[in-house]
């Protein structure tokens, strides 16, 4: 798995062109998501812009706010940790 629920991630390789690189917060695995394919999918909800996407009833392009991506579309983004005192500075 790429992502767990929790995470910020960014999205990558979709073929909707336009979501590729937008950030999501992933909020949980996806119940429904392996009828449609066999690998396990999330339920994402957009940290900005509407995410494109396809009804999966109706064929129909749709913009959203919470969406399903396939977990082998979606990268973390880790964090670096930050400290409140800089222990390691150099003087000049």
């Amino acid at each position: 798995m790429n992502v767990k629920a929790g995470d910020l991630a960014y999205i990558v390789g979709t073929v909707v062109p336009e979501n590729n690189g937008h950030i999501v917060e992933v909020l949980f695995r996806d119940p429904e998501g392996t009828i449609w394919d066999s690998e396990p999918r999330w339920v994402v909800k957009s940290a900005g812009r509407k995410l494109f996407g396809i009804s999966q009833q109706t064929g129909e392009h749709v913009e959203v706010v919470v969406g399903s991506l396939a977990d082998r579309f979606l990268r973390p983004i880790s964090g670096v940790p930050v400290h409140d005192e800089q222990h390691d500075e150099v003087t000049a």
